[in-house]
């Protein structure tokens, strides 16, 4: 059984090796989780894990470390460009993006996107925790970085990685698992309808290769879920950081 998980961006710390915790953590592990003192957790930081043991004191509850290990990785990395969703599938396109290690979500405004916000800073934030409370589900060093929501024709796909597959409902695509590359990607997924024919025209142009995720249309948030797990599947290499 793995062990209860926080992150120690959010604590205080006190003293070598020595954590005072947030209210949140504190709450969640003492009320909800019901650990008591001496009980073991994990702490979560970008540099790699801490196996802490928990004092709960009148002031507060405290994390003492026990022993460290460097951070694993992802080997290759995997940028998500994605149709912007309604709530209930974006959301879980998030956790799914970071379970499955993705380095940098591109939410795309879509011609077919149904939702349209206008107030994207304040649900970026929203966005940003829950990538950030995924990351102690799955064990994660870091949350992948949630770009601005734009349209495609003004999104700067140069930043993306050289080998681009666009997950298209077109007669020329070819099977997904057949055209993974060992290094670098950048995966594309539209939104419910899929991308119109101007969506598609762009990307290709921009070196999307069209492929399949397979016989049946899928919903949006199983799409990614779909061409993410492949993508770690076929090529789960990961390395120490």
């Amino acid at each position: 059984m793995s062990l209860h998980r926080l992150r120690l961006e959010s604590c205080t710390k006190t003293g070598e090796g020595r954590y005072l915790l947030d209210q949140a953590q504190a709450r969640h592990l003492t009320k909800v989780l019901r650990c008591y003192t001496g009980a073991l957790v994990e702490g979560l930081c970008q540099e790699g894990s801490v196996l802490l043991r928990i004092q709960v004191t009148p002031y507060g509850v405290e994390a003492l470390e026990v022993s460290s290990s460097p951070g694993v990785d992802y080997l290759r990395r995997v940028d998500l460009l994605v149709g912007f969703l309604k709530a209930d599938q974006w959301d879980q396109v998030l956790r799914v993006a970071c379970e499955l290690g993705v380095a940098r979500i591109w939410p795309v405004l879509c011609e077919r996107s149904v939702p349209r916000p206008d107030d994207w800073g304040r649900k970026k934030e929203r966005y940003e925790r829950i990538l950030f409370e995924s990351t102690r589900q799955c064990g994660a060093l870091r949350a992948p970085e949630l770009m601005d929501l734009k349209p495609l024709d003004v999104l700067d796909l140069s930043e993306l990685p050289e080998v681009r597959l666009g997950a298209f409902l077109s007669p020329d695509s070819v099977p997904l698992v057949s055209a993974l590359p060992e290094g670098d990607l950048a995966i594309a997924v539209g939104p419910e309808g899929d991308w119109t024919a101007r969506e598609v025209e762009i990307l290709k142009g921009a070196g999307f290769k069209a492929v399949s995720l397979g016989p049946r249309v899928l919903r949006a948030s199983t799409a990614v879920a779909a061409a993410l797990g492949a993508a770690r599947i076929l090529h789960p290499e990961v390395c120490s950081l």
